[in-house]
């Protein structure tokens, strides 16, 4: 059986970081979207549901990462996650899309981390924040099915330049650092997907409840995609780790390969400066999400 726990592939850099958030014009989420401060407190918000309504009623099904790249899946993944909520709300002309993370993986560690890494696996978040936003994307389309030896290759020797010409085309517009639990409710409770690093740990076995409890230590990047504040708070998170990982009961519809991790455990992660939340607009204006995706729906 694969070490999962062996493939996470996070840096943690705090010097990075903070050389990332000098070259943002509003580099946390505080001051960035200030005009939804408290929009998320005591809301249910299941943005996970845009996948669905944009993907005929199912998940996508993600493949297992290879290598410890976690990093270009988080926020590759938190990229497709965005383009869906975009169009379940706003009905945009345009087809889903993949989006390529051994791409995000590449111009994160070449491009933004001028290969500070060596021939080391793994990226700090904020490099791969920086890419998506100042570099841009590109569709899975343009490259075939996930390869880990892709995403080595590319986060070794960077991406072909024609393609990086083409992720200027599919830029993310505003990212900031979400340092807050709270700060994570109103960006979740406004459609806006937060990418996560920490090296908290988690069993491999959801409860009845659908949630993970904390234990040992991951170096990961995670995504999440969605909030609770039912009789048990806490965030889903979704996982790079392939279909029906972890393992147990699912709760209020959630993916196969997420988990749900009480407050407490996700505020701590967060603390730890290196999660992003994505935003297709310049800031995070407020935007009203369906009913569908809120507990209600599934009580």
């Amino acid at each position: 059986m694969i070490d999962f726990a062996k493939l996470g592939g996070w840096v943690d850099q705090p010097e990075s970081v903070q050389e990332v958030l000098a070259q943002m014009p509003r580099p946390t989420f505080t001051s960035a979207a200030p005009r939804i401060s408290g929009a998320g407190a005591g809301k249910t918000s299941l943005i996970y549901k845009a996948w669905k309504d944009v993907n005929g009623g199912s998940y996508v099904a993600y493949p297992a990462q290879t290598i410890g790249d976690c990093v270009g899946h988080g926020f590759g993944r938190g990229v497709d996650l965005l383009s869906a909520v975009d169009i379940a709300l706003h009905g945009k002309p345009m087809r889903y899309e993949e989006t390529s993370t051994e791409a995000v993986y590449g111009l994160a560690r070449v491009q933004v981390g001028e290969r500070r890494l060596g021939n080391e696996d793994g990226a700090v978040g904020a490099w791969a924040a920086r890419a998506v936003s100042t570099i841009g994307t590109i569709a899975r389309d343009l490259v075939g099915p996930y390869d880990g030896r892709r995403s080595k290759i590319w986060g070794y020797q960077g991406m072909p330049e024609e393609l990086v010409a083409k992720a200027a085309e599919h830029r993310v517009r505003t990212v900031s650092l979400v340092q807050t639990y709270e700060e994570l409710e109103d960006a979740i409770a406004n459609g806006y997907p937060v990418p996560v690093c920490s090296t908290q740990g988690f069993t491999m076995e959801r409860d009845a409840d659908g949630f993970c409890a904390p234990r040992g230590t991951w170096a990961h990047c995670m995504l999440i995609v969605g909030v609770r504040n039912d009789a048990r708070p806490g965030a889903c998170i979704f996982q790079s780790w392939g279909p029906n990982v972890p393992s147990g009961p699912l709760s209020l519809d959630q993916p196969d390969n997420s988990f749900w991790v009480d407050r407490d455990v996700v505020a701590r992660m967060l603390a730890m400066r290196d999660s992003w939340a994505l935003s297709r607009f310049d800031g995070y204006p407020a935007r009203e999400l369906p009913a569908s995706w809120t507990y209600a729906a599934f009580a």
